[in-house]
C-alpha cells in the first residue's frame, strides 16, 4: 500500500469517535470499539462484480467516503494505516480463519491482523473479522482470559502459533472455546495481502465468492446477515434466526440495521438469488 495520508477527521466521523488521538492503549481500545460497531463487514463488491482493491485512495473513498464496509483485508488495512499516523507502533499479520472449521481442516492464510506494541506490551488488534468480530483489544499473554464489550477471549499458543478463541458459552453456564483464527507474529508486506485477498475475492470456491455476508456488532449484541438469514445475539442470551423470504426485507434489514443502501435492478438481482422463497 502507498504512504497515503489518512483523512484522521474523516475516518474519525465515520466511526463517531470524538476522544483523543494519543497512541495509548485506552485510544486504541476506544477506537477498535467505535470502528467495528460502526463499520459492517460485509462482501457486497465482489457479489456485485465491482472486486477488491487494498490501496488506501480506495479504502478511503469506499469505507470512508462512500460510508461502506469491506472485509478484514479492507478494514485492517484501513486502521493500519490510522494507527501507524496517530503514531502506534504497529504492523500487519496474516492468519488462518478456524472459526466454524474443523480441527482436521486445512486453511489458507486469508485474514489479516494488526500487532501493536504499546509501553513494552504487545496487543492484537482486529476489526475485520465477520462472525465474532472483536470489539476490543487483546494483549499478547496465552490463557489469560480477557473480557471485550462482547464475549470473553483468550490466546492459546502452540509453538510459532497463536490461537483466537472466543467464549460462547450464555450467561453463567461453563466456558465453550471455539477457535477465532491462527496467526504467527512475523511482519507481513502488502503483497502478502494482495495474494490472500485476490484468492479470497475471485476464487471459485472462496467463501466469500459463492455466500451473502455481513455482520456488525452493537453494544450488547451482535446481528449478522448470512445469505436468507438474520440472525440476532443479545449478550448473555441465545441467538435468534429470521429467514429472509423478499428482496425487499433483505434491502430493509441491510439498510436499517447494517446502514447498507443498495440501488439498481442488477444489485436486486444479485440479492435475490440469496433469499428464501417462501412456499
Amino acid at each position: 500500500m502507498p504512504d497515503t495520508q489518512i483523512d484522521l477527521d474523516g475516518y474519525f466521523s465515520r466511526i463517531g469517535y470524538a476522544g483523543p488521538r494519543e497512541p495509548t492503549l485506552e485510544v486504541l481500545t476506544a477506537i477498535q470499539f467505535a470502528h467495528a460497531t460502526s463499520i459492517p463487514f460485509e462482501n457486497l463488491s465482489i457479489l456485485f462484480g465491482k472486486g477488491v482493491k487494498l490501496d488506501l485512495p480506495t479504502l478511503q473513498d469506499k469505507i470512508v467516503g462512500s460510508a461502506r464496509g469491506g472485509y478484514c483485508f479492507e478494514q485492517n488495512g484501513l486502521a493500519l494505516a490510522v494507527l501507524k499516523q496517530l503514531g502506534f507502533d504497529a504492523f500487519g499479520l496474516v492468519g488462518r480463519v478456524r472459526w466454524m472449521v474443523s480441527e482436521d481442516q486445512a486453511a489458507p492464510l486469508t485474514h489479516m491482523l494488526i500487532h501493536v506494541t504499546i509501553d513494552g506490551k504487545v496487543y492484537i488488534y482486529d476489526g475485520g473479522f465477520g462472525g465474532v468480530r472483536l470489539t476490543g483489544v487483546l494483549e499478547l499473554v496465552p490463557d489469560l482470559v480477557q473480557p471485550t464489550r462482547h464475549e470473553d477471549h483468550r490466546l492459546v499458543k502452540t509453538g510459532i502459533h497463536y490461537t483466537v478463541q472466543v467464549d460462547l458459552s450464555i450467561a453463567d453456564a461453563e466456558r465453550n472455546w471455539a477457535d477465532v483464527c491462527q496467526f504467527t507474529l512475523e511482519p507481513q508486506s502488502p503483497v502478502d495481502y494482495e495474494l490472500g485477498s485476490w484468492y479470497t475475492s475471485t476464487h471459485p470456491d472462496s467463501l466469500f465468492v459463492n455466500n451473502l455476508i455481513v455482520e456488525r456488532p452493537f453494544e450488547g449484541g451482535r446481528r449478522m446477515i448470512f445469505n436468507d438469514t438474520f440472525v440476532e445475539r443479545l449478550r448473555g442470551c441465545e441467538q435468534t434466526v429470521h429467514v429472509i423470504t423478499s428482496v425487499e426485507e433483505m434491502i430493509a434489514l441491510l439498510g436499517e440495521h447494517f446502514d447498507l443502501k443498495v440501488s439498481g435492478d442488477e444489485e436486486r438481482t444479485v440479492l435475490a438469488g440469496f433469499v428464501c422463497a417462501p412456499d
